[in-house]
C-alpha cells in the first residue's frame, strides 16, 4: 500500500474526514496508479525512414544476401565452438584454465582478422583492439559501399549508432599502452567510424541489455528527425573473444537451454542459445533518399519504447507493456495490424516469455480486430541463437527485411510441439513450418509490412513497423533489351594489389543485370577511389565481365597489355584522343577527374548493386608474433627506431620514415616518449615526435639536446 493511502486511512481513523470521503480518496490514488500512461507527443503525420544501406555478417552467410539461403533452408547453426576459435582462446588463458570447457554457439568465422592499414591503425593498436571494433569497421564499410555513399560522406552531419556487446578480450590484454586504450573502450566502436569519416553527427554505443540494438535503431530515427544528422548509420556487434563456458552471464543468469538451442514457440523450449553477428543499417528520411535516386531496401514507418515497469519480477515480462508498446508503435506509424504480414518476434524460445509475448500481440489486435491467424510470426534465434546484447534485434530486423523483399516467411526452426500455453487457434498469428508466401493471400495493391520485436532482459521494449521498398523505375530486367551500346570506362580501385586483384575476380563473377550505364555510374559515384586502380573499357557488361575474368588469371603487371584496359603501369602509353580513353588513362594515372559530365544527358542514372571491398586482411591477437626486429642502425637512431617498432608494431622502421606517417598518434607518441625516458633517459618533446619529417632528422633533435638541453626547438 502507498504512503498516500496510508495517510488517508490515518486521516480517517483520527476522525478528520468522513468515510465517503476517504473512500472517494482512495478510488482516485487507486485510478492513478492503474491508469495507462498517455501517449507521447508524436508529429501527426511521421516522417518516413529509409534504410538506404546494408551489411551483415551472420552465421552462415559471410553477406547480406547469403543470410536469405540459411534462412530459407531451415539451417540450425548452433554447433560446437571450431577448432580455430579454440585454438585463438589458447593465448588467453589463464593458468586456472586449464582443459577449459567452451560454449556452444552459432559462430562467425575469422573474427582475428583485420585490414589494419586500410583504416590508418598500427598493427600494435590493431592488435590490442576488441575484435568487435575492427570487424564492426569493415562491416560498417561495406554498408557504406552498399548505399554508395562511401566516396561522398566525408565530413558529412551523419550519425553512428552503435550497440556493441560487453567484451571479454581486454581482460587479456595485461598491461594497456596509452594508444591501447580506446580500443578496449566500448564507445569507441562507433567513435572510430566517425573519426576514419571525418563524421560531425552524435556517435554513441547504448546498452539496454537484448534490446539494445534496436533501441539504437529508434534512436537514430529520432536523431534524423530532430535534425541531428542528415543519415545515421546504425550498427550491432556480438562476437565472443573468449568463448568459456565457465563464468559466462547467461548461464549465471539461468536463462540458457541445456543445449543451447532456442526453441522459439516450442513446448520445450526451456531457454536461449546464443550466436555472433554483426550488422550495419544507413538510413535517410525517405523523402530525400528518394528526391537523391539512393537504392532504398526498406522503410522505417514508425517505431516506440518503454519498459516493463513494475512486473511480476525485475527481469520478468510485461504483456500490459507489450501492448501499450504495439499500439504505439502501430500509431506512429499510421497502420493497423491488419496492414501487417508478418512480426518477427523476440521469440526466445522461453517457458515464460514466449507466451507472454503472444499475449501481448493478441491483446494489441483485439484493439483494431477480431480476425484469427492472419499475421504470420516468426523468430530468427532458432537459427541463429540469441545475439543478446550486440546485435538481437538487428538480426531480427535485418531478417524482416529480406521477407519483405522476398515475399516469403521462412520456416521457424526447432519447433515440433507448439507451446500448450499459447492457444494459437484463438490468436491473430500462427508460425510457418514451411515457407509461407505473403502475396498469395494478398488482394490490394498496398506494400508488405512488418513488425520487428526485441525485449530486453532489463524490462526495456522496442518495436519497429517496416514496409517494403518502393518500386524502382529505370531498372534494367534480365532479358530487357540495353540501349545504351556505347564504350565505357568501368573505374576499379583498391588499397592493395591483393585487393584488387580480388575486386576484379568479383566483378567477373557477378553476372549483374544492370544497365551499363548504371554500372558505371555506381563505380564512379558510389566507390573509393584509391591508389591502386584499372580502367576498363567496355561497350556492354558482357565485354566487362569478359576482361575482368581475364584479368583475374594474370599478373597485374601484365594487365596493360589486354584491350581496352588501362593502368598506372601502363599509362604511359598514348591515348588515341577518343573520349572514353582520355578518361581512363587519366583516371588509372590517378588524376582527380570531373566524372560527373558523363552522366548529364539521359536519365538520372540509378545506383545499383556491386562487390564490397575485398580487404587484404592479416591475423592480429594476443600472443600473435609482432614484436619488431633489432634495429640495425647505431646509437640514437637505432634505440628510437626500436622504441617506434615496439610502440606501432611493425617489425621494421627505416629512418626515412615518419611518425604520423606510420599512422602514429598523440598515444602512442605518449608510449614512445615512455619507453626513451625509462631506457636511456631521453625527454623528447611531443611536437619533434609528430612533426619531424623522417626518424633520422628526429634523432638528430635528440642528440642536439642531450648535448645542449636548453638548445631552442627548430
Amino acid at each position: 500500500m502507498s504512503e498516500l493511502m496510508t495517510s488517508i486511512l490515518g486521516l480517517l481513523s483520527r476522525g478528520h474526514i468522513d468515510r465517503h470521503t476517504a473512500q472517494v480518496l482512495v478510488e482516485t490514488v487507486r485510478s492513478a496508479q492503474t491508469a495507462k500512461p498517455e501517449a507521447a507527443e508524436q508529429p501527426e503525420h511521421p516522417e518516413a525512414i529509409a534504410v538506404i544501406g546494408v551489411a551483415a555478417q551472420l552465421p552462415g552467410a559471410p553477406v547480406y544476401e547469403r543470410f536469405w539461403d540459411v534462412l530459407m533452408a531451415g539451417e540450425d547453426r548452433v554447433e560446437a565452438a571450431p577448432r580455430r576459435r579454440r585454438e585463438l582462446c589458447e593465448p588467453l588463458l589463464t593458468e586456472a584454465d586449464h582443459d577449459p570447457e567452451f560454449i556452444t554457439a552459432a559462430w562467425l568465422d575469422d573474427i582475428d582478422r583485420f585490414d589494419a592499414g586500410f583504416f590508418g591503425i598500427t598493427p600494435a593498436d590493431a592488435r590490442a583492439m576488441d575484435p568487435q571494433q575492427r570487424r564492426f569497421l569493415q562491416v560498417a564499410y561495406h554498408c557504406l559501399e552498399d548505399a554508395g555513399q562511401v566516396s561522398r560522406i566525408r565530413g558529412s552531419r551523419t550519425g553512428v549508432y552503435v550497440s556493441a556487446a560487453p567484451g571479454d578480450y581486454s581482460g587479456a590484454l595485461g598491461e594497456l599502452t596509452p594508444s591501447a586504450v580506446p580500443g578496449v573502450v566500448p564507445s569507441f566502436v562507433a567513435s572510430r567510424l566517425s573519426y576514419h569519416f571525418d563524421l560531425r553527427g552524435p556517435a554513441f554505443v547504448s546498452s539496454a541489455t537484448c534490446a539494445s540494438s534496436l533501441l539504437v535503431l529508434h534512436e537514430a530515427c529520432l536523431g534524423l528527425r530532430t535534425g541531428d544528422c542528415g543519415m545515421a548509420l546504425v550498427g550491432g556487434v556480438n562476437l565472443f573473444s573468449l568463448p568459456i563456458a565457465s563464468g559466462q552471464l547467461m548461464d549465471a543468469a539461468g536463462i540458457m537451454a541445456d543445449d543451447h538451442r532456442s526453441r522459439p514457440f516450442d513446448h520445450e523450449g526451456v531457454g536461449i542459445g546464443r550466436g555472433e553477428g554483426i550488422v550495419a543499417l544507413l538510413l535517410k528520411p525517405l523523402d530525400r533518399a528518394v528526391r537523391d535516386g539512393n537504392r532504398v531496401h526498406a522503410v522505417i514507418r514508425g517505431s516506440a519504447v518503454n519498459n516493463d515497469g513494475a512486473s511480476a519480477s525485475l527481469t520478468a515480462p510485461n504483456p500490459g507493456a507489450h501492448t501499450d508498446l504495439l499500439l504505439e508503435a502501430w500509431r506512429r506509424a499510421e497502420v493497423g495490424p491488419e496492414s501487417l504480414s508478418y512480426i518477427e518476434a523476440h521469440g526466445t524460445g522461453t517457458a515464460l516469455g514466449d507466451p507472454i509475448e503472444i499475449r501481448g500481440i493478441a491483446d494489441a489486435v483485439a484493439r483494431h480486430t477480431d480476425r484469427r491467424q492472419f499475421i504470420a510470426i516468426g523468430s530468427v534465434k532458432g537459427n541463429i541463437g540469441h545475439l543478446i546484447d550486440g546485435a538481437a534485434g538487428l538480426s531480427g530486423l535485418v531478417k524482416t527485411m529480406l521477407v519483405l523483399k522476398h515475399g516469403y516467411v521462412p520456416p521457424t526452426v526447432n519447433l515440433r510441439e507448439p507451446n500448450r500455453h499459447i492457444d494459437f487457434l484463438d490468436s491473430p498469428v500462427f508460425v510457418p513450418t514451411e515457407p509461407w508466401n505473403l502475396r498469395a493471400a494478398r488482394t490490394d495493391d498496398e506494400p508488405l509490412r512488418a513488425g520487428v520485436s526485441c525485449f530486453g532482459f532489463n524490462g526495456t521494449n522496442v518495436h519497429v513497423v517496416l514496409e517494403e521498398a518502393p518500386r524502382r523505375t529505370g531498372v534494367a530486367v534480365p532479358g530487357q533489351p540495353l540501349l545504351d551500346v556505347r564504350p565505357w570506362v568501368f573505374p576499379i580501385s583498391a588499397r592493395s594489389r591483393t585487393s584488387l586483384r580480388a575486386l576484379v575476380a568479383a566483378h567477373a563473377r557477378h553476372g549483374s543485370a544492370a544497365r551499363s550505364r548504371d554500372l558505371a555510374f555506381s563505380l564512379w559515384a558510389g566507390r573509393e577511389h584509391h591508389s591502386c586502380r584499372v580502367a576498363i573499357i567496355a561497350p556492354d557488361l558482357a565485354t566487362f565481365a569478359d576482361t575482368c575474368q581475364t584479368l583475374a588469371g594474370m599478373d597485374v603487371d601484365d594487365w596493360p597489355k589486354v584491350a581496352g584496359v588501362w593502368t598506372a603501369d601502363g599509362s604511359h602509353r598514348d591515348a588515341t584522343g577518343a573520349a572514353e580513353e582520355v578518361l581512363a588513362h587519366g583516371y588509372a594515372a590517378g588524376e582527380h577527374l570531373r566524372w560527373p559530365d558523363l552522366f548529364e544527358d539521359g536519365e538520372p542514372p540509378l545506383l545499383v548493386d556491386l562487390p564490397l571491398y575485398p580487404f587484404d586482411e592479416d591475423s592480429f591477437w594476443l600472443g600473435d608474433s609482432g614484436s619488431a626486429s633489432p634495429s640495425s642502425a647505431a646509437g640514437t637512431l637505432a634505440a628510437l627506431l626500436d622504441a617506434v617498432s615496439q610502440a606501432l608494431g611493425y617489425e621494421a622502421v627505416s629512418p626515412a620514415d615518419s611518425f604520423i606517417g606510420l599512422g602514429g598518434t598523440s598515444l602512442s607518441a605518449m608510449q614512445v616518449q615512455v619507453t626513451l625516458r625509462r631506457k636511456h633517459d631521453w625527454q623528447v618533446d611531443m611536437a619533434d615526435l609528430l612533426g619531424a619529417e623522417h626518424f633520422a632528422e628526429l634523432a638528430s633533435i635528440i642528440d642536439s639536446s642531450r648535448v645542449d638541453p636548453q638548445q631552442s626547438r627548430r
